[in-house]
């Protein structure tokens, strides 16, 4: 059977939807599917028991206390909305060798399995595609049709140019009209100062953000032998050179890089999760219903 967490297995599969379907199928099946029990209802309260209602909702503790029948309310978890922020700028298009997918391939892949498990959930969800400002909004939904539009949507998108989330995130802010899980799909290829900014403005305004930092197997290994022409990911020029005499330098900035975006979570109170596109998907789903999950008991 076909290993379809695999990149490699997804890389050779053609459209999003179907990518998406293959990977939610293989993750609710087996040793995953436990991973979804118990999250369906949480109690929320009582109310006066009437004729009607089913009786294994009966709170025979409390009947035994005040010789009454109630029964506990249960408030869906899965009413819940989801707003999915992707990175379509240039640099998301990057693919090595090594890898199966383009960064924005591999991250489309994981966004579209998660609505695709949301909308199986009764969850409502949304996407917008930014670079240097907001692309396109598509607002949060739960129905099938609204999955078919997401989709539609990753698989139109073209590479953009820089990356600016902090216009992204003022332009989304004062569309959400609720409380809202927002999570934010990206390399992060861009100032701290404007990350920082942006995130602020979706955790200041009440919401629950997760930040997943996409990166290609080279960009975390650096692995080149050889002559190397090094090409800016967003437009910054050409560099020929061996990158024998680069590597230490740029395995320094990335880590500086990787810690300023822990820092900027820390301070913001939102969670950041690495998502190397080399990843097994199973990895970034059971991070995501992990984060879902504890965001339901704090609640």
């Amino acid at each position: 059977m076909a290993d379809f967490f695999d990149p490699r297995v997804l890389g050779r599969i053609k459209g999003y939807e179907l990518r998406s379907m293959r990977l939610v199928e293989s993750f609710m099946s087996g040793m995953h599917k436990s991973r979804l029990l118990g999250i369906s209802t949480e109690f929320a309260q009582h109310r006066a028991y009437v004729q009607g209602d089913d009786p294994k909702h009966l709170d025979w503790k409390v009947f035994a206390k005040t010789d009454r029948y109630y029964v506990k309310q249960y408030e869906a978890e899965t009413n819940m909305q989801v707003l999915f922020v992707l990175d379509a700028s240039r640099s998301m298009f990057f693919q090595s060798d090594d890898a199966a997918m383009t960064k924005f391939e591999y991250a489309g892949v994981a966004v579209s399995a998660l609505a695709y498990l949301l909308m199986q959930q009764k969850d409502s969800f949304g996407l917008l595609l930014f670079d240097e400002h907001a692309r396109t909004i598509l607002p949060a939904r739960g129905s099938h049709t609204h999955f078919r539009n997401l989709v539609d949507m990753l698989e139109n998108a073209s590479p953009g140019d820089s990356t600016d989330l902090a216009d992204a995130c003022f332009t989304l802010a004062p569309q959400i009209k609720r409380r809202s899980l927002v999570v934010i799909v990206s390399d992060f290829l861009t100032p701290p100062e404007r990350l920082s900014l942006g995130i602020g403005q979706l955790t200041f305004g009440g919401h629950d953000v997760v930040l997943f930092h996409v990166e290609d197997p080279q960009e975390r290994d650096f692995a080149y032998s050889g002559q190397t022409i090094f090409v800016g990911p967003e437009n910054e020029g050409r560099l020929r050179c061996d990158p024998r005499d680069l590597q230490r330098a740029y395995l320094a900035a990335r880590e500086k890089h990787r810690e300023e975006l822990r820092s900027i979570g820390l301070r913001l109170g939102c969670d950041l999760e690495s998502m190397p596109t080399d990843a097994r998907l199973d990895e970034v789903l059971s991070k995501f219903l992990a984060y879902r999950q504890s965001r339901r008991t704090r609640r």
